[in-house]
Order: structure tokens, then C-alpha cells, then sequence
């Protein structure tokens, strides 16, 4: 039986040794900054105690990130072994992220719910939770349970972090920019803290200050993997709301495009990005070629519905159109299986009508994008990333010749955000009159 000991929350470890505690402590650290190395760091503490439940369940949840989908459950195997004769703190630690890895998001969200009302320190458990709500679009319950931990982690730059994201997604910005700043001060490394408040000045069209602060804040996270890309596209996105549409897509080529990346975050960020300047009006060509390439190769690991949406971008804007054919048929064999309904109601029409905004039928896209709108969120991503399907709609009315909703829309559009290129399009269609005074 091992001896027991306290991680730097205070939480029961069975084992014996402070370098093993120590050596997890860092592996935790590492998973809560977007650090490359968490793997490595979590193998580290198993080399040191085998037997080491919650070291074996980190390691599992970053296989799985790594999408290393079979080691990841063997991993999540082997910590459920080992927590058998280990402490109740332990044993629900490793279910809820078993459950993660194993794909069970309900069954893993309830059971991390339960964990963290006995062990709210737990904040790794809440970390992987808040990403479990994000991908299902439960964004109110995020800061709900936000808003119940952040008391238990008092000064936690980490918390404070995901906190002031949650904030931002409420339309709480000016909260989220104080907490973001905070928790940067804090620890200058966490990778999260940085993009809660890129997206927060780019929610509050604070363009000038986005593009000022962020590369001095990304600069020192030389720890991160593909996360790094992440935070560089927001500052893309930042010179694409101030009407710097060249510096945006140079941004594209230089950090996505001179290898192009499978890594789902960063596939996401490229397709998106391409399709944002498709939308601008600037044909980017054959700069589609690897992205459709990788997305017909992916069409296998279409588990999670935001992904799927931007593997149809891919292929339908390349023109691959047998590929996205085959795509939109998986995917339909696939809703006759989901119990949720997602796949038929929400992510088969913005396929059709992604697939048809390029096809030049804009009303097409028209029919099939807006009756979603009010349920695109439960596809997951940020405000921010939902934007390329709202946008869409946007201008598809505009090219449709569909003046009454594409004004009723841009209103909506500009008031919410005053990127460059709405606001132009506000000044012209809204405001005509204004070029004669």
C-alpha cells in the first residue's frame, strides 16, 4: 500500500515519495498552461511511481488531445487499475477523465460535476470539464461553475484564466480584460489567460490595443505546441477587424500554410482563416490545396461537429466535390445514430449550406443557414469561431441580392462588433446618404 501525500492543491496522492508528487505537480502545471511537454511530464512521474493513478489519467487526457486515440484508453485502463486501492479523491479524478478519453462527454461532464462539489480544488478536473461544456456549447454553465470554484482558488492565475474566458463569453468584456490581465501578471506563461483576452478586446472591436499587446504576451510562451498557432490567428483576426486584410493573410501563410498542420486546432484556424477572406472578397486560389487534402483524409475523425463543419469548408471551397459529397453522406448515414439530433438538425443543413455558398447558390445558402442560427452555438467553439458560419449567412444575403435581411443582419452585425469591412458595408447600404455630406 503506498504511502499518502498532498499535491499543490492539498489533494490526497497515493504515494510515498515528494519527487513523485513534485514530478506530478509539474505534469499538472504543464496540462494547465498548454505546456508541449505535459505528456512527457506526466511519464515522468509514472517512471517514478508506476503505480500512480492520477499521473497515468493526465497522461491519458493528453494521448487524447494528441488524438492517439488507442494509447489514450489503454492509459485511461491502466489509471483505472491502479485507483482501485487508492482514495476516493483519486478514484473520481481518474472516472471523469476516463470518460473524457473514452468519448462519453455526458456521462464524463456528470461525473466531474459530482467530483468537484466534494473536491472543488480539483482544478484540473475543472479544467477538463469547462472543455467538455465549451465543445457542447453550454457556455452559461461554464461561468456558472466558474463563478462556484473561483472562491476555492484564491489568486490561482490559472482559474482566473479560464474564469475571465467564461466572462467573455457572457458578453462580460470589460470584466474578462481586468481578470485576463491578472492572471497574465500572475504567470506570464499561461496560454489562456493570453487568448481570454484576445478574445475580449476583439469582442469589444479594440483592434489597435489586440494587435499592440498580444505578440509582447505571446512571446514568452515558447512552451507551447500547436496552441501557439491559435494565439496568432487571433491576432490575425485582429488586423482582419481593422480592415488590414493583407497583413491578415500574410499571417495565415507565414504561421499555417509552409506546413500545413492535421492538428485539429490548427486545421480549424486555417480553414477558418481562408474562408474569412473568401467571405472579404479575395480569392485565395490554391491556397485551399493542402487543407482540402487533409480534410478528405480526416473524413474517419469527424467525432466532433465543429470539426466537421470545417472539413466541408475545405472541401467545398477546393471544389472537391465528390470528396464533400461523400462527406455530407457520412455524415447523413451518421445522424440515423445520434441521439441528440445535432448531426441532423443543426450540422447536416450548415454543410448544405456551406457547400452552397460555394457553389454560387447564395440562396440556397441562405435557406438552409438561417433557420440554424440560433442553434450554431451548440456545434461549440467561441464566439469568435462561430462567427465564419454567421458571417457566412451574412454574405451570402448581400450576394443574393437579399437587401431587407442582409441590412436587418448587418445592423445586428455592426452593433455587436464594428469590424472594418461590416462597418464599410454599414456606411454603404445602411447609410448611403452619408458620401454626399
Amino acid at each position: 500500500m503506498p504511502g499518502m501525500r498532498h499535491d499543490g492543491y492539498g489533494l490526497p496522492v497515493s504515494t510515498g515519495a515528494a519527487a513523485t508528487v513534485e514530478a506530478y505537480d509539474h505534469a499538472v502545471e504543464g496540462l494547465l498552461s498548454w505546456d508541449a511537454r505535459a505528456l512527457e511530464r506526466f511519464h515522468a512521474a509514472t517512471a517514478l511511481d508506476p503505480g500512480l493513478a492520477l499521473a497515468h489519467a493526465g497522461a491519458a487526457v493528453c494521448l487524447f488531445l494528441e488524438e492517439r486515440f488507442a494509447e489514450a484508453q489503454d492509459a485511461a485502463k491502466t489509471a483505472r487499475a491502479a485507483a482501485v486501492s487508492q482514495t476516493d479523491r483519486e478514484r473520481r479524478h481518474v472516472e471523469g477523465l476516463a470518460l473524457v478519453v473514452e468519448g462519453k462527454g455526458h456521462d464524463a461532464a456528470g461525473a466531474m460535476r459530482e467530483h468537484l462539489a466534494d473536491y472543488p480544488r480539483d482544478l484540473l478536473v475543472f479544467q477538463r470539464l469547462y472543455f467538455v461544456l465549451f465543445w457542447q456549447g453550454k457556455f452559461p454553465e461554464m461561468l456558472a461553475l466558474a463563478d462556484a470554484l473561483t472562491r476555492h482558488h484564491p489568486g490561482n492565475g490559472f482559474m482566473l484564466g479560464l474564469h475571465a474566458f467564461a466572462l467573455e463569453q457572457a458578453g462580460r468584456c470589460d470584466e474578462a480584460v481586468r481578470m485576463a490581465l491578472v492572471a497574465n501578471q500572475k504567470n506570464p506563461r499561461d496560454a489562456w489567460a493570453i487568448h481570454a483576452l484576445a478574445h475580449a478586446l476583439y469582442e469589444m472591436a479594440a483592434f489597435d490595443t489586440g494587435i499592440t499587446r498580444l505578440p509582447p504576451a505571446v512571446e514568452p510562451c515558447t512552451h507551447l505546441g500547436w496552441f501557439r498557432n491559435h494565439l496568432l490567428w487571433h491576432l490575425a483576426l485582429m488586423h482582419m477587424g481593422r480592415g488590414e486584410y493583407d497583413a491578415a493573410s500574410e499571417l495565415g501563410r507565414t504561421v499555417f500554410e509552409g506546413t500545413p498542420s492535421s492538428i485539429p486546432g490548427d486545421l480549424h484556424d486555417s480553414i477558418s482563416l481562408l474562408w474569412r477572406l473568401e467571405l472579404l472578397g479575395r480569392d485565395v486560389g490554391d491556397r485551399w490545396t493542402p487543407f482540402a487534402r487533409i480534410a478528405g483524409e480526416r473524413l474517419d475523425r469527424q467525432a466532433l461537429l465543429f470539426h466537421a463543419a470545417h472539413l466541408a469548408m475545405a472541401l467545398a471551397a477546393s471544389g472537391d466535390w465528390t470528396t464533400a459529397e461523400r462527406q455530407l453522406g457520412m455524415l447523413r448515414e451518421r445522424s440515423a445514430r445520434d441521439r441528440t439530433g445535432l448531426v441532423r438538425d443543426v450540422l447536416i443543413p450548415l454543410v448544405e449550406g456551406i457547400q452552397a455558398f460555394a457553389a454560387r447558390d447564395y440562396r440556397r445558402s441562405i435557406e438552409r443557414i438561417e433557420p440554424l442560427t440560433p442553434r450554431i452555438v451548440e456545434l461549440g467553439g467561441s464566439r469568435a469561431q462561430r462567427d465564419v458560419f454567421h458571417d457566412t449567412l451574412l454574405e451570402a444575403c448581400f450576394r443574393a441580392g437579399d437587401t431587407e435581411r442582409a441590412e436587418r443582419l448587418l445592423t445586428d452585425r455592426v452593433a455587436r462588433r464594428p469590424d472594418r469591412f461590416w462597418t464599410t458595408r454599414a456606411e454603404d447600404h445602411l447609410f448611403p446618404s452619408r458620401g454626399d455630406t
